[in-house]
């Protein structure tokens, strides 16, 4: 309930809003004021209050308080957030995948005041968000934690709602690509309208890469001793060294890829347009593929052939690591390697 004024004379005035020495200010819960309009005085210096006055007095503070929820809502701080430096300074994927999370949170909390948002509110969204994707759920309680600790770092918001929200447990995927599987979705892409899925699958297999770091493949990057792989995510860059098998691959590429345009920069992949092939492109070819290689398959040795379990172009680095004698991933830590190795360690017995 306002606070009864100490003038009866300034009833009128909406609340949170005064009479100054010479204009009528708005001061607003988030601090400083904001000054509306003059105030007009009679000859006598007695302040001028028509009402018409009072009703412009009014329509300003209520534009004034539209104006200034709609600076401070969360679609604000997600802007504010996105257009920062430590924002801008994060792996490009990391970025990528930030942008196609928003519009769901946007949707959600857009409209909020960000001091509005509880954690009771974060666990009803997780709670509805799980129950069909909840690493996907798990992913955007992470961009909201980093929004909300980068406002609290800026005096924006007092605390991080997120930080009591618990997410959702994960197991690690742990498919591991035999041979003859990977060799039928090869095989079955060169049949398709894709053919360009290929090379892509030895170069995620051969240099231990992302979807992300093929599809960003330029020429500059073919070195004489080798492909120098610009990796993501924080991982170390490497250089990998040619082989038959990965020359053959960035061969096939560029046939496949054969006189369309090129603009910027020149890339292995790229779509008719001459740019970088998109996600959603890339996805829609993968699953047509993939769909194939596990409905039609192909013929061997006068045997259909079919693919019995589905996997993930990012399963296919997962193979690469595996397969490597080193082990070879880029990451810096033990811990993501393992994730990456996905067939048990054969140790000797003790004696």
């Amino acid at each position: 309930m306002p606070r009864r004024r100490k003038s009866p004379a300034d009833a009128w005035l909406p609340e949170r809003t005064y009479r100054g020495r010479k204009s009528y200010e708005f001061h607003p819960k988030t601090g400083g004021s904001i000054r509306l309009m003059k105030i007009r005085f009679d000859e006598h210096g007695n302040p001028i209050e028509t009402n018409d006055i009072k009703r412009q007095v009014i329509r300003l503070q209520l534009e004034a308080e539209q104006k200034l929820i709609k600076r401070e809502d969360m679609n604000w701080l997600f802007d504010s957030y996105i257009d920062s430096l430590q924002f801008r300074k994060m792996a490009k994927k990391t970025r990528e995948d930030d942008h196609e999370r928003l519009p769901r949170l946007r949707s959600v909390f857009g409209d909020m005041l960000p001091h509005d948002v509880t954690p009771g509110h974060i666990r009803i969204y997780m709670d509805k968000r799980g129950e069909s994707a909840p690493v996907a759920a798990n992913r955007e309680h992470g961009f909201l934690s980093r929004v909300f600790n980068w406002a609290r770092e800026r005096n924006i918001t007092k605390e991080n709602p997120a930080e009591v929200v618990k997410k959702f447990s994960e197991q690690s995927r742990d498919r591991y690509i035999e041979d003859w599987e990977y060799w039928l979705l090869y095989e079955t892409a060169l049949t398709t309208a894709y053919p360009w899925i290929a090379p892509m699958m030895e170069l995620s297999y051969l240099c231990r890469m992302r979807k992300s770091e093929v599809t960003g493949l330029t020429e500059e990057k073919l070195l004489p001793e080798g492909i120098f792989v610009e990796r993501g995510k924080g991982s170390k860059n490497e250089i990998t060294l040619w082989s038959d098998r990965l020359r053959k691959a960035i061969d096939d590429a560029k046939e496949y890829c054969q006189g369309r345009k090129v603009i910027g920069v020149d890339l292995i992949f790229k779509s008719k347009a001459g740019t970088q092939i998109s996600k959603s492109g890339f996805d829609s070819a993968w699953q047509r593929v993939r769909d194939k290689a596990m409905k039609e398959g192909l013929e061997i040795d006068g045997q259909v052939v079919t693919l019995k379990e589905s996997f993930t172009f990012h399963d296919i680095k997962a193979k690469g690591v595996t397969d490597h004698a080193t082990k070879a991933s880029g990451h810096r830590s033990k811990k993501m390697l393992a994730v990456y190795d996905r067939k048990p360690e054969i140790i000797k017995a003790t004696r």
